[in-house]
C-alpha cells in the first residue's frame, strides 16, 4: 500500500521505491476523527521522483463517497523564491484551504534551485497534474474540477501550470489564485514602484534577484514565458484568475500590472488589494492573513461551481436522445 491519510502533523512516508508511477496509489481511508489528514506520495517526475502531499478536509472521504459526489482538487504551489520552502512550512495554509473550499489539496515538493533551475519546478507541478488525473479515483477526487493556488515563487509556477496545460492540450484548471506572484525576473515594476507607491527596499531587491538568478541561469530561461509570465507574448486561453496583493507590498505593483495585462488577453483577472502590509506572507503568517484564505476561498468556489454547472449541463447533452 502506498499511502493512507492520517493526521496532517504526522503524514504517512512513501518509501522512493515504491514510485506511483509503476503502482497506482492506495486509496484513502475514512475514520471516524475530524481532523484533517493528508497521505505523503512519491512521484515520478522525469529522472526525478519528488514528494507529493494530498491533504483532506475534516471527515472526507466518508464512508458514503463510493456512491456520493467527489470533491473538487487544488494544486497548491509553495512559496519561497525558487530556492526555499516546502511541505512542512505551507501545511497550515493547505489545511485550511482544504476545509475552507473545501477540496483535496495536493502540494508538490517541487526541485529547488540552484540545484535545479528552471524547468525542473514547472514540469514537477505539470508531472503532479498528470498524477492526479491518472490515480483520481484512488485519491477520492472529482476529475474535472480542479484550481491552481500559489503564493509568491509559487504563484509564478502556478501561471506556468497553467500554461503548460493550455499548451500541451490537457485538462483545463478552473480558475487561478496568485498571492503575491513573482511574474517579472527584469524586476521592472519592483525597481519602480512598491511597498506604499515608494522604492522597494534594496535587500528586497537583491533577494528576488539572487533568486531569480540561482532559477533562471541562462538568458534564454530569462524571457522564457513559462519562468516570466510578465513578459509572455500569450495569456489568451488561461483560467479565470484572482491575484492578490498587500496594500503595503514590494510585490504589488507586479501582482496589478500582471492581472491587468491577463485582462487585456481577455483573461476573467482581478487584482485584489488587501488592507495593510503582509508580513512575510500568507504561508508564514497564516493566522493573522485569515482574510485573504476567505477571499481565495470564495473565489474558488465561484470557478469550481462554475466548472461543475458546464460539466452537469455537457453530460445532460450527451445523455439526451435525437429528435424523431
Amino acid at each position: 500500500m502506498i499511502g493512507v491519510p492520517t493526521d496532517f502533523s504526522t503524514p504517512a512516508k512513501v518509501p522512493m521505491s515504491q514510485s506511483p508511477s509503476h503502482r497506482p496509489p492506495a486509496a484513502p481511508s475514512a475514520t471516524g476523527n475530524e481532523q484533517a489528514r493528508v497521505a505523503e506520495f512519491s512521484v515520478a517526475s522525469g529522472e526525478r521522483e519528488i514528494s507529493v502531499c494530498v491533504c483532506y478536509p475534516p471527515g472526507y472521504p466518508a464512508p458514503a463517497t463510493e456512491s456520493g459526489a467527489l470533491l473538487p482538487w487544488l494544486v497548491y504551489l509553495h512559496a519561497g523564491g525558487f530556492v526555499d520552502g516546502g511541505l512542512e512550512r505551507a501545511k497550515q495554509l493547505v489545511q485550511s484551504l482544504a476545509a475552507s473550499v473545501p477540496a483535496v489539496v495536493v502540494t508538490p515538493a517541487y526541485s529547488l534551485a540552484p540545484d535545479h533551475p528552471f524547468p525542473a519546478a514547472p514540469e514537477d507541478a505539470y508531472n503532479t497534474v498528470e498524477w492526479v488525473l491518472r490515480y483520481a479515483r484512488r485519491l477520492k477526487v472529482d476529475k474535472a474540477r480542479f484550481a491552481l493556488v500559489g503564493e509568491e515563487a509559487g504563484g509564478n509556477l502556478a501561471i506556468a501550470l497553467s500554461q503548460m496545460l493550455r499548451d500541451r492540450c490537457a485538462p483545463q484548471p478552473s480558475g487561478q489564485w496568485l498571492i503575491r506572484p513573482v511574474t517579472d525576473p527584469c524586476l521592472q515594476h519592483a525597481s519602480c514602484t512598491g511597498a506604499g507607491r515608494g522604492a522597494v527596499p534594496l535587500e528586497t531587491l537583491q533577494r528576488l534577484a539572487c533568486n531569480y538568478r540561482d532559477y533562471l541561469p541562462t538568458p534564454a530561461a530569462s524571457v522564457h514565458p513559462y519562468a516570466a509570465p510578465a513578459l509572455a507574448s500569450r495569456l489568451a486561453g488561461l483560467p479565470p484568475t484572482l491575484v492578490q496583493v498587500a496594500e503595503v507590498d514590494a510585490l504589488r505593483a507586479e501582482g496589478e500590472a500582471f492581472a491587468g495585462r491577463l485582462a487585456k488577453a481577455g483573461v476573467p483577472a482581478e487584482a485584489m488589494i488587501m488592507p495593510g502590509a503582509c508580513g512575510d506572507g500568507v504561508e508564514d503568517t497564516h493566522e493573522d492573513c485569515q482574510s485573504w484564505v476567505d477571499e481565495g476561498a470564495r473565489f474558488l468556489r465561484r470557478c469550481l461551481a462554475a466548472a461543475d454547472d458546464t460539466s452537469s449541463r455537457r453530460e445532460s447533452r450527451s445523455g439526451m436522445k435525437p429528435a424523431g
